[in-house]
């Protein structure tokens, strides 16, 4: 029995690092372990595959840092306990322990090895064992308490790794790359952002956090807030979850499975608006104030619309057939009211564009002709809006 098939076969015995072995990389490489003393042709299948895996990932054909990647951000009883700083039975502190000191074997093996193996097990096959490509090592399996430590500070899973996600069809996924907009990006509504800052602060230090409505005119940057208060804490823990209006009738689904994680979460809506008949309806108004669940601390709500009013009132509505049409009219302006906090973002007059516009140049160090403010009114009547967003894109058209 060679050294592949004996390392195989302690792999095997993984239960706390169990997903590990479920990587599509790993498990061609169990491939090549299981066939290196049955089939050449196997194991040539399954190395190949093994490499096509490692080559294409963001570690570009480094093993060692592909492996670490897959043990620092494994979900399992032990990293999850660990991240929530639960004390641990010393049965699965014990097993953890051994097990790295398995994983660890892997960090020893080199390509050399592999084939070194393989061609003292099948005679005659060293031409073509050699045309097997190499893999690179550059560093040693996680410490143990280098990894508890790592753990406790960013958490666990997926969340350890990312810090931004969005919600859809019952799963949160990951956004591996994400706006990087900052409050020095944005011009104007310096009160407004300062107010998210203080209160994503609070949510941070576990002060208690408002759910926050953003409304105003289109283009004004409420979004662009949300993403840039995202940016402002991201190096402090802070995690962002966007989901869709038309998964809002999970969105308490959501928020309990937020509340189990421990780390502090933006859920981001944007452009928020219903129908009287919207079924999603009771599903926001239930996670803002209502349910008989306890609000978790870790969780607050900002969302953005373009309507004070979010669900949208027709004239039929108002002139119904209802007993008591005040009550109803009055539950359609409650949802904003279940906000702890309201902005407000108005689009700035004439003077306040062109100042806006010209900040926008300066920060991308274009010179500022005497035709300037003119052609940036020209631009903003032809758009219909004297928004920050017309005035951004006024900025790229002049410097073009």
């Amino acid at each position: 029995m060679n050294e592949l098939v004996i390392l195989n076969f302690k792999l095997l015995t993984l239960s706390i690092f169990k997903n590990v072995l479920k990587d599509p990389a790993i498990k061609a490489l169990l491939g090549v372990f299981a066939y290196s003393s049955k089939s050449l042709s196997e194991s040539l299948v399954y190395y190949s595959n093994f490499l096509k895996i490692l080559f294409e990932s963001e570690f570009e054909g480094d093993f060692t840092k592909y492996l670490n990647d897959l043990i620092k951000h494994d979900e399992n009883v032990f990293t999850k306990n660990v991240a929530r700083g639960t004390n641990l039975n010393e049965n699965i502190v014990n097993a953890a322990e051994n097990e790295l000191a398995v994983l660890s074997e892997l960090f020893l093996l080199d390509t050399n090895k592999i084939k070194e193996i393989l061609k003292s097990q099948f005679k005659d096959s060293e031409q073509i064992v050699n045309l097997l490509g190499n893999y690179e090592k550059t560093e040693t399996c996680v410490h143990f308490d280098d990894l508890c430590a790592y753990l406790k500070e960013n958490c666990y899973g997926i969340y350890a790794k990312y810090g931004a996600f969005f919600y859809k069809e019952g799963k949160i996924n990951p956004v591996k790359h994400t706006d990087v907009i900052t409050f020095e990006d944005l011009k104007d509504y310096k009160t407004q952002q300062e107010t998210l800052i203080k209160n994503t602060y609070a949510l941070i230090e576990g002060k208690g956090a408002n759910n926050i409505l953003l409304y105003g005119d289109r283009g004004c940057g409420k979004s662009s807030s949300v993403k840039a208060t995202y940016n402002e804490f991201k190096n402090q823990g802070l995690k962002i979850v966007q989901i869709l209006k038309q998964d809002l009738s999970a969105l308490d689904s959501l928020l309990e499975s937020l509340a189990k994680i421990p780390s502090k979460f933006i859920v981001f809506i944007d452009d928020l608006s219903f129908s009287q008949e919207d079924e999603n309806l009771s599903a926001i108004k239930s996670a803002l104030e209502g349910a008989i669940s306890k609000r978790s601390e870790n969780v607050v709500i900002y969302a953005t619309t373009n309507r004070r009013n979010i669900i949208k009132e027709t004239f039929s509505s108002r002139e119904g057939n209802e007993v008591h049409l005040s009550d109803t009219i009055d539950e359609n302006a409650s949802l904003s009211d279940r906000f702890g906090i309201t902005l407000t973002f108005l689009a700035p007059n004439k003077d306040k564009f062109l100042e806006i516009a010209r900040k926008i140049a300066q920060d991308k160090n274009i010179e500022i002709k005497e035709d300037f403010d003119l052609k940036a009114e020209r631009f903003a009547l032809l758009k219909a809006s004297r928004s920050p967003r017309v005035a951004q894109q006024f900025v790229k058209q002049y410097c073009d």
